[in-house]
């Protein structure tokens, strides 16, 4: 098949996040399975219009602000001519509504409905208006197939109106060799860690307001936090301003290597997003014996198996956060029992059983594709 994708960001975009490792590792598969794909994104400072990457052919037209035009610009005097078999509108924030003006078969990929958590992250006019584009994707998209990557978004996305027929999985997954090849021991002293984007949104000062009361427990205790966002100078202040400077280590930007390294050593992975699509550092974290304490939001109730790999815990509730880290804390036989059930869930998430189904699926819903 000849597969044209649009999607906001590609996976050099500084900006880049969860929802474009899931497009590059589920595609560069299905180029290697013998079908052609094409992707057009938003360019970025210092990116090439045009590059290949894993065998994906990469196009990079107008801005972050404007792209939804400028990729309907583009598809008619560009790509229009070139008889793609099949079309995938990879969802966020601000839908494309490409099924106004393509006339190919066409399905959706998306990882979550948005809504309030917008208005934590931009201006107040900007995070009403995505949100009112949001809730018109099954406006636009009534006719259209459907992947979303959890039950909650799906759950989301039917509440919104699109019909329950019209949606499919296409769960995240994680690069199973490289977690079997990283072997590494478990830090000598309770290691709390954290790696994804750094935004508002993820909440990371929930993990860092509770280490005080984690201190007079354990005095060696560390929170070690990887990756980088435009909330990470924030967030630096805020560890200083709560006089925890010395049990918080902030990494930068690690190394899928160093990521799978960094999992490994914590005794827990925390992350206390207001909602996530998925998760994938949960299952990273998982594939590396480690369980998860995360908050009780569409998501993250998907990935982490609430009191099996981790436990869920309500958002601003301290006391709670506190008794469920201390739980494992203290436990070692509880520890051990939900760092083995958390290897055994993360078996379950491999790209290529993603890509494999994207194909099955799509040749289901479009015979004439097969």
């Amino acid at each position: 098949m000849k597969i044209l994708v649009a999607n906001w960001r590609c996976i050099k975009n500084p900006e880049m996040g969860g929802a474009e490792i899931h497009f590059h590792e589920i595609f560069k598969l299905i180029v290697k399975m013998g079908h052609e794909v094409t992707l057009v994104v938003h360019s970025f400072d210092g990116a090439e219009p045009e590059e290949t990457i894993d065998g994906i052919k990469i196009y990079r037209v107008g801005s972050k602000f404007v792209f939804k035009y400028a990729f309907r610009w583009f598809y008619k005097k560009h790509l229009e001519k070139n008889n793609y078999d099949l079309v995938v509108d990879d969802i966020s924030k601000i839908p494309m509504d490409t099924p106004k003006y393509i006339n190919k078969p066409i399905v959706g990929i998306l990882h979550h409905i948005h809504g309030s958590t917008l208005y934590k992250e931009i201006p107040w006019y900007m995070a009403y208006y995505i949100s009112r584009c949001e809730k018109l994707i099954p406006k636009h998209y009534s006719n259209t197939n459907i992947f979303t990557v959890s039950p909650s978004t799906k759950n989301e996305l039917a509440a919104l109106g699109q019909p329950e027929n019209k949606i499919d999985y296409l769960y995240n997954a994680i690069d199973q060799e490289l977690f079997e090849q990283t072997k590494v021991e478990k830090s000598e002293a309770p290691l709390l860690a954290y790696v994804g984007r750094i935004k508002k949104y993820k909440q990371v000062e929930l993990v860092v307001d509770v280490l005080p009361k984690l201190k007079e427990k354990y005095p060696n205790i560390e929170l070690h936090i990887g990756g980088t966002g435009d909330h990470l100078d924030e967030l630096k202040n805020y560890v200083i301003q709560k006089g925890v400077s010395d049990c918080v280590k902030f990494l930068g930007f690690i190394s899928e290597e160093e990521k799978a390294k960094l999992l490994g050593r914590a005794w827990i992975f925390v992350t206390l997003a207001m909602k996530e699509g998925w998760g994938i550092t949960v299952i990273e974290a998982n594939a590396m014996n480690t369980p998860v304490v995360g908050s009780d939001v569409p998501g993250l109730r998907d990935s982490i198996q609430n009191n099996k790999t981790g436990y869920l815990v309500q958002i601003g509730n301290e006391d709670e956060l506190v008794g469920k880290i201390s739980e494992l804390i203290d436990n070692k036989e509880l520890r051990e029992n939900f760092s083995n059930n958390a290897k055994e869930w993360s078996l379950n998430f491999s790209w290529q059983a993603s890509a494999t189904h994207f194909i099955k699926k799509v040749t289901e819903w479009f015979p004439e594709l097969k």
